[in-house]
């Protein structure tokens, strides 16, 4: 499903995987669950690309959903993994990218947001205004929410860095489950923030 201009989101099962534009390349946001592959390389040839156009795949976190897929979309395309250090131990396949704070990824910008895991990332878009949020925030009816506590390392942490996001600039939010949310993605986590008592 195409979400912007140069965005597209395929579903797999209850996790959404990301797929971004540049140029005659393709990043990847995650890689869903076990058997989400075929599923995502047949929307990546049905836009017109091949899967060797795949030229990174960022890791979010390293929970299950989020890197099942990983290991045979690594075989099937031409992809480095970008992933923060943090992650780097619970990713079994090779990790060839150790991202940081502020990092660029083919114009990405990595924000460390740690709470839900300790390497969880969100990813800023700057281009086209698009945060990609992993699990730091889940959608429901328009609305984002935190991720439930017993799913997170450490909760608070988690609502931490959701009040991070305050201090950056953009317009839509791309959750990894629920729908994203356009145009009013910075109001929808100052209503989050507001009901968590964090403003």
């Amino acid at each position: 499903m195409r979400i912007l201009n140069g965005i597209h989101m395929v579903k797999t099962s209850f996790v959404n995987v990301y797929i971004v534009e540049r140029d005659d390349e393709l990043l990847l946001i995650d890689t869903g669950i076990p058997g989400s592959t075929d599923n995502i390389l047949s929307y990546i040839e049905a836009i017109g690309y091949k899967p060797d156009n795949v030229s990174i795949i960022v890791i979010t976190h390293a929970h299950q959903d989020h890197i099942g897929g990983l290991r045979a979309l690594i075989k099937r395309t031409n992809a480095m993994v970008a992933a923060h250090r943090l992650e780097r131990e619970y990713i079994s396949d090779k990790v060839d990218i150790l991202l940081e704070e502020g990092m660029n990824v083919k114009g990405l910008r990595v924000i460390h947001t740690p709470g839900h895991t300790p390497g969880h990332i969100c990813l800023l878009d700057i281009n086209a205004n698009s945060l990609f949020v992993g699990d730091l925030m889940y959608e429901e009816n328009g609305k984002l929410y935190e991720i439930p506590h017993k799913y997170s390392r450490d909760p608070e942490r988690n609502r931490d860095a959701i009040r991070k996001l305050l201090d950056i600039e953009f317009r839509h939010i791309m959750p990894s489950h629920g729908n994203p949310i356009i145009e009013r993605g910075k109001n929808a986590v100052y209503e989050l923030l507001k009901e968590l008592g964090k403003i």
